[in-house]
């Protein structure tokens, strides 16, 4: 320990003489934390500390190591500090007075300076660059590794586009963005600053055809760059996907999802808007089937998803889209749902349908089956949508009995009061087939016989369908006016 020294507490108390040279000349173009790392180390000149080291400064300033080491690079650069030492970094400072006397004699770094010359000459009278502005310009030259010359045409093209008023911060972010790319040579700079400002147009573009002609959120840009950068889309393909926003609120989020969807089902190599194209043109060929079976049915609330295509894809092996369309129509038509249709297609197959002209006449045998039914319920007061078990009947009273339908109608009345007519009517007719009776007059001439006659003696069992009303039917007494007319359509009688 030397003979003199300060108390550990006097530099608290004690003031750093600032040179009002240095205050004049060099403080207004530096930037404020430049100025902070100087006064602060112009202090612990004057109050040396063995303790003080590089990270003891940056936690005394709240900066980064290397905000202090870019700072001590311009006051090098200004000549008002020299830097004796890498590792340990160790500074020596020199008289502003001496320095502002003797800076002609004194070293000059006349890479600095050139830099900076050549940069004012691309403002012109038009711009009066801070220091700020030029030591950040030249750190991407000692910082990032960019060339000069790169550096410059930066510089020129931010002007370009941006004109000379641009910020600095902003031109900082695509020289991180060229440092990243390695670039070394002015051509690789226009090649990536040329994809920057195809970025910037496409996404003034796709914000035009949102109907946003507004500057883009930082948001909006980072998932524009994004796409381009990371995803491989061309700005070409971005708005060739567009057409899919149709189907929603068209935001740069929706599209986001709509890209992520299309990359993951191409496998990621989706890039160009031919590719996008192809992907789009493919995937309706797919979907428009199912989408007009949809549209036939009118079902409301049931996506075309992998789920419904792939019920559409067994349908499909069943029977062709014009079949799957028909049956499609006729389970609309009852108000059944998508699952329907594959029960319909199936019961078609089991009823050796092969092709359209054959489940047309199938349809058109339903459909008179139904009107048939529909007069069956109406004689009986008990309206109600057909069933695929009351048609079966109908056909094998048609074709196994082989009765005509004014006779099952004639019939029917006689059905009027039980508990379940179709099945009551179904015996009633399987009886007088056992019988030979055919017509409504053989049934008629038969039951007025039959009331006629004093009842047999019976030993067996008697069933219901043989115990008949003890009275004398008349045709008009038995039967409604409607009934007597549709009895004589039927057989044709006008």
């Amino acid at each position: 320990m030397g003979l003199f020294a300060f108390d550990q507490q006097y530099a608290m108390f004690d003031a750093t003489p600032v040179q009002n040279q240095f205050i004049l000349e060099y403080m207004p173009s530096a930037p404020g934390d430049y100025v902070k790392v100087y006064l602060y180390g112009l202090m612990r000149c004057c109050h040396p500390s063995e303790e003080m080291t590089l990270a003891q400064m940056s936690h005394d300033l709240n900066l980064s190591q290397e905000d202090i080491r870019a700072a001590y690079r311009h006051w090098e650069r200004r000549g008002l500090v020299r830097r004796v030492s890498d590792d340990p970094p160790v500074y020596q400072y020199v008289s502003v007075y001496q320095q502002f006397l003797m800076r002609d004699a004194a070293p000059r770094d006349t890479a600095y300076e050139d830099f900076a010359e050549s940069l004012y000459a691309l403002f012109g009278e038009d711009r009066q660059l801070h220091g700020r502005e030029t030591t950040m310009a030249y750190e991407w030259v000692e910082d990032m590794g960019l060339p000069q010359e790169v550096v410059l045409m930066l510089v020129n093209y931010m002007i370009t586009n941006h004109g000379k008023h641009f910020s600095f911060a902003t031109a900082q972010k695509k020289a991180v963005e060229l440092a990243k790319e390695k670039v070394t040579t002015i051509e690789a700079a226009e090649e990536v600053l040329g994809r920057e400002k195809k970025i910037e147009e496409g996404l003034k573009r796709l914000l035009r055809r949102f109907g946003r002609p507004r500057p883009a959120s930082a948001d909006e840009r980072a998932l524009y760059t994004k796409w381009v950068k990371e995803w491989g889309y061309t700005p070409e393909a971005i708005e060739a996907a567009c057409v899919e926003t149709l189907n929603g609120e068209p935001t740069m989020k929706y599209l986001d999802g709509i890209l992520k969807g299309m990359r993951e089902r191409a496998g990621g190599a989706l890039t160009t808007q031919n590719q996008v194209e192809r992907l789009r043109k493919g995937e309706q060929d797919r979907t428009a089937p199912l989408k007009a079976l949809l549209r036939v049915m009118n079902i409301q609330g049931v996506s075309v998803n992998e789920g419904t295509l792939e019920t559409y894809e067994q349908m499909r092996t069943l029977y062709p889209d014009e079949i799957i369309l028909m049956a499609g129509k006729a389970c609309a038509k009852a108000g059944g749902k998508l699952d329907d249709v594959m029960t319909t297609l199936r019961a078609w197959k089991r009823m050796g349908l092969q092709d359209a002209a054959q489940v047309s006449e199938s349809l058109r045998k339903v459909e008179r089956q139904n009107a048939f039914l529909g007069a069956l319920y109406e004689q009986w007061g008990r309206p109600r949508r057909p069933s695929a078990g009351d048609r079966a009947l109908v056909n094998r009273w048609e074709h196994e009995l082989g009765y005509a339908q004014e006779t099952i109608l004639f019939c029917s009345a006689f059905a009027r009061e039980a508990e379940k007519p179709m099945p009551y009517l179904d015996k009633l007719l399987t009886a007088y087939h056992a019988q030979g009776l055919t017509t409504p007059e053989q049934i008629q001439a038969a039951r007025q016989a039959e009331h006629a006659a004093p009842p047999p003696q019976r030993t067996g069992k008697v069933v219901r369908e043989q115990q008949y009303t003890q009275r004398q039917y008349e045709e008009t007494d038995e039967l409604p006016a409607w009934m007597q007319q549709k009895i004589k359509e039927l057989k044709g009688d006008a």
